[in-house]
């Protein structure tokens, strides 16, 4: 009976130390691959639910879809009011980015900013997030960006890269709010690209500071990832000090750490 008992600790102990060998980072990648096994259970339910949505669809369904696109047009875009840039924020006074065309200070028509961000999860995870965002008339701006995931055990790695339009919903002197389309590609042996979308808003409190908040999601086979950040800043002229909260969601995986990081406007 106790060599049994042996036997099954040692088992235990084999599997357990398997699947920890195999790294969270790996998991992720599984997902994000299609290669796990949530990914073909979720196929079929939404197999299941398209062929459902086929057979619903009806006089009352385009109706009711035709009332919600036109209703939400003005939300989305509102109305395209001129707009400027400060120098940066806080350059002439208490306000944010956006200005008003009759501001006796230097105004800008377009503006390019550089930021970077590390981020860390104790002696588990760390990473960096190096984004380049140019808006090159007020309302509208292209963004590109390049997120690394670093595990410590086992040593692997995790990057995606993404581009996004952004279109600058809320222009006020205090508020600035967005949200984007785009693409992002996943490499390091994922080697997928899928349909991501983001929202986000800053608001400028105070001179000199600001916080922001960021919610984006790409959506890769039957899985995703997720990216939800929270942030303070502390301006000082054309340099920007930011730290905070940052949630990611690798397809099952969850890590929850802490950035920060410098921004440059030119």
């Amino acid at each position: 009976m106790k060599p049994k008992m042996t036997l099954s600790l040692l088992l235990c102990c084999l599997l357990f130390n398997l699947s920890h060998a195999q790294g969270k980072l790996n998991r992720a990648k599984e997902d994000l691959s299609g290669n796990s096994n949530s990914s073909s259970s979720s196929s079929a339910r939404w197999s299941n639910d398209d062929d459902f949505g086929n057979d619903s669809v009806g006089f009352f369904d385009s109706v009711f879809i035709e009332i919600a696109y036109h209703a939400t047009i003005g939300i989305l875009f509102g109305n395209m009011e001129t707009r400027y840039f400060y120098d940066y924020p806080y350059a002439d006074g208490s306000h944010g980015e956006y200005a008003f065309g009759d501001e006796n200070v230097p105004l800008k028509r377009s503006q390019l900013t550089i930021s970077n961000t590390f981020f860390t999860s104790g002696n588990e995870f760390y990473g960096n997030d190096i984004q380049l965002n140019f808006r090159f008339v007020p309302l509208v701006g292209v963004e590109v960006n390049h997120l690394h995931f670093f595990e410590e055990t086992p040593k692997n790695d995790l990057g995606a890269t993404s581009f996004m339009l952004n279109y600058y919903r809320v222009r006020e002197k205090y508020v600035t709010a967005f949200w984007g389309i785009g693409a992002t590609h996943v490499g390091s042996g994922v080697d997928e690209t899928g349909f991501a979308y983001q929202i986000g808003v800053e608001v400028f409190l105070k001179k000199p500071y600001s916080v922001s908040a960021l919610w984006k999601q790409t959506l890769i086979n039957d899985s995703s990832i997720d990216e939800f950040k929270l942030q303070a800043r502390y301006h000082l002229k054309r340099f920007a000090i930011h730290g905070g909260f940052n949630h990611y969601q690798l397809g099952s995986v969850t890590i929850n750490a802490l950035g920060f990081g410098v921004d440059y406007r030119f």
